[in-house]
């Protein structure tokens, strides 16, 4: 292949990954579909500063003010970087005193992921380059191996989410990349210590949880040097540069350590089920490991290259790279897995890391077939990521079914709906759309407690009684409930859908990843996944109607 080709398909393969993570990256605003977007969108637009004179007496109280999103959810250097982002914006559009909008906050933050979602993709494109023998290249092209990464369902996802995944997905690859070149001597020990403690550190700023990350350049150390004490020491110098750097860019961690800490609690006793709350009753009963293979990496990932990962995962040969990477996976995936709570989010990190291992797997099962083998499996391959596009380029759902309502159901109609939606439908849609004026008698109603608050049984029956349509916004309620411990409310919605209630469905509405061409469509119905997978950016909608 001469150079002039070659870089006509390193230019197609550029366009093609930034689209994907660019498309529609406005998708849902202005409104808040994306519950931690909307609070780190809203963290962001708190940010501000005016130091005091050095000789004020408040300079320390003062301090920890300034730039203090107070939410600690996560660290400040995603947000302080959407914050300068968003500086530099203002400053060429010569607003540079003008307010943070949301919509301008949600996009910085946006624009953030999907930037660090283009940096996995070079790094795992360079980590397969390492990993793989020249013999391997020429039988299996590296831009067909970049055409699986770029049609990632979870990296394209996380791409158009702000919230700190595709940063935290980026920083563990980084340190995985780092750690493959110590053990292959592509890297001087100083340089990766400095650029592991570098990267570890912002992980840390970015979210504290990341301190697992540390444990992959940690055992790189110790492979490293032949004498336990001379790793230790290495190790603790590693260790406090990452301290350094976190500090440095995430300082209201330390400034205002009580808001840090009592946050943190919370975010565990959450994590760990300890607090109960309505968004993690889905986690009830559910078998760790299997749930994380079952609902969330066949729709991340997508059924072929999960295969191929398990595959790989125990065929590829048991080097110290490899294995490296079998680590790499291990360290993160299994204490994350058995935690109470188990969001798609929570496996992130472990992606990148996923894919490698697939497309490594597969460089070796094509060292021996024919040459048409390769573009079949490429084809399989990259289809769930190519059909998950079309939920961003799609008309969004909330306001296709807005749309309808206001088309469909009558001004002062009675609507019976679930309440702890982050905006409860119809919502006004865009100026391409339908604009109305209709005015509804919206019921938002508190299902979750329906089993266990003999008040809200009653007013149920009232309320269907008044109802002209009930809306189902998602699936967070009917699919999230325990049978054996919500009987009444699993009750409740078997009636709804076999019309034992008096009602029948009337519409649904569905942004399910697809492949349509002109009038033929192959759809991959995702509803059952991780509830976060589908209910912030393609929620399946339904619509009743009093019979």
């Amino acid at each position: 292949m001469n150079e002039k080709i070659k870089w006509s398909i390193f230019v197609l393969l550029l366009i093609l990954l930034i689209w994907t993570r660019f498309v529609n990256l406005s998708w849902g605003l202005t409104y808040p579909f994306h519950p931690d977007e909307r609070n780190m969108a809203d963290a962001l637009q708190q940010l501000a500063c005016q130091l005091p004179a050095i000789n004020d007496h408040s300079f320390v109280s003062l301090l920890k003010d300034c730039m203090n999103p107070h939410f600690f959810a996560y660290g400040q250097f995603p947000l302080y970087l959407g914050y300068l982002l968003l500086q530099i914006w203002h400053l060429l559009t010569h607003r540079l005193s003008a307010q943070i909008a949301f919509a301008e906050a949600v996009m910085a933050l946006r624009i953030i992921s999907a930037a660090a979602s283009l940096v996995i993709v070079y790094l795992l494109v360079k980590l397969i380059n390492l990993l793989t023998s020249n013999s391997q290249k020429q039988i299996f092209d590296l831009f067909l191996v970049v055409l699986i990464f770029i049609f990632s369902p979870g990296l394209i996802q996380f791409a158009h989410f702000g919230t700190t995944e595709s940063l935290l997905m980026l920083f563990y690859t980084a340190l995985v990349y780092l750690t493959i070149c110590l053990v292959k001597d592509k890297i001087r020990f100083s340089l990766f210590i400095l650029a592991s403690s570098l990267i570890g550190g912002l992980a840390i700023a970015t979210k504290i949880s990341s301190l697992i990350f540390l444990a992959v350049p940690v055992l790189a150390i110790f492979l490293s040097k032949k004498k336990f004490w001379q790793a230790t020491v290495q190790v603790f110098y590693f260790g406090l540069l990452v301290v350094v750097v976190s500090l440095l860019f995430s300082p209201q961690n330390w400034l205002s350590f009580t808001e840090f800490i009592n946050s943190i609690n919370y975010e565990i006793s959450v994590a760990t089920g300890t607090t109960q709350v309505f968004y993690t009753r889905q986690f009830l009963n559910t078998i760790p490991v299997l749930f994380q293979f079952q609902q969330i990496f066949p729709y991340a990932l997508g059924w072929p290259v999960l295969i191929l990962f398990v595959l790989g995962f125990f065929l590829l040969p048991y080097n110290q790279e490899m294995n490296l990477l079998r680590f790499s996976f291990l360290v993160y995936f299994l204490p994350t897995a058995f935690i109470y709570t188990k969001w798609t989010r929570f496996m992130a990190p472990v992606v990148p890391i996923m894919l490698a291992v697939a497309v490594l797997e597969m460089v070796i099962l094509l060292q021996q077939t024919k040459k048409l083998i390769p573009t079949i499996l490429l084809f399989v391959l990259i289809i769930p990521g190519v059909a998950f596009l079309a939920v961003y380029t799609t008309p969004d759902v909330r306001f296709l079914a807005s749309n309808w309502i206001y088309k469909h159901i009558p001004n002062n109609s009675t609507i019976l709906s679930e309440t702890a939606n982050i905006v409860d439908l119809p919502i006004p849609p865009p100026n391409e759309f339908v604009q109305s004026g209709n005015n509804y008698n919206y019921i938002s109603f508190n299902f979750y407690d329906l089993d266990t608050d003999n008040n809200l049984q009653k007013q149920l029956k009232q309320n269907i009684l008044q109802a002209d349509y009930i809306f189902i916004p998602s699936r967070r309620i009917f699919l999230d409930s325990p049978r054996d411990k919500y009987p009444l409310l699993n009750d409740y919605y078997d009636k709804l859908f076999s019309g034992k209630v008096g009602f029948k469905q009337v519409a649904e509405f569905t942004s399910y990843p697809k492949l349509a061409i002109g009038n033929w469509q192959l759809v991959f119905p995702d509803e059952q996944a991780e509830e976060t997978f589908t209910v912030f950016d393609h929620p399946v909608i339904r619509i009743y109607k009093k019979i």
